[in-house]
């Protein structure tokens, strides 16, 4: 051991840097949600010990005047399957809260609520049978080419 090192006080221990929880986003556009889906952002919330936000994008007709009078919050059974998920991630200990929208681009606002929020990780998570398996697909690409964060599926 050389002198230099045997004077020389020890190295303070290396403090662990503490980081920021973002929020991880289940997102679905005009119909319910997948179970792998719903699995896999819980988990994901849970293991980060971070936010769940269930999204749902309403769309609305583009070329129609009369779009912003028939506004609505989607499909009945689809905020009931919502309220489900919330019930569940609060059981499993996680925060979650829904976040419900109307837009004639659902995929470019959905996208610009992941900014908005801060996202660490968005689930497209819409039941895929019903959705149309090349939909899905041009929807998932779009979001992954665009999204400020980690994207699921990983297709």
């Amino acid at each position: 051991m050389s002198i230099a090192t045997r004077d020389r006080a020890p190295a303070p221990p290396a403090l662990r840097e503490q980081t920021t929880r973002r929020p991880v986003m289940l997102a679905s556009i005009d119909i319910g949600y997948d179970e792998e889906a719903v699995e896999a952002a819980l988990a994901a919330a849970l293991e980060a010990n971070s936010e769940l936000l269930v999204c749902l994008g309403v769309t609305l007709p583009v070329a129609n005047a009369n779009a912003a009078a028939r506004r609505h919050m989607g499909d009945p059974v689809v905020r009931e399957q919502i309220a489900e998920i919330l019930r569940t991630a609060r059981r499993a200990g996680a925060t979650a809260r829904p976040v419900l929208y109307n837009t004639p681009r659902p995929i470019a606002a959905l996208i610009e609520i992941a900014d908005t929020h801060g996202l660490g990780l968005l689930v497209f998570g819409p039941d895929r049978r019903s959705y149309g398996r090349l939909r899905f697909r041009w929807h998932l690409r779009r979001i992954k080419r665009n999204a400020p964060c980690l994207v699921l599926p990983l297709e």
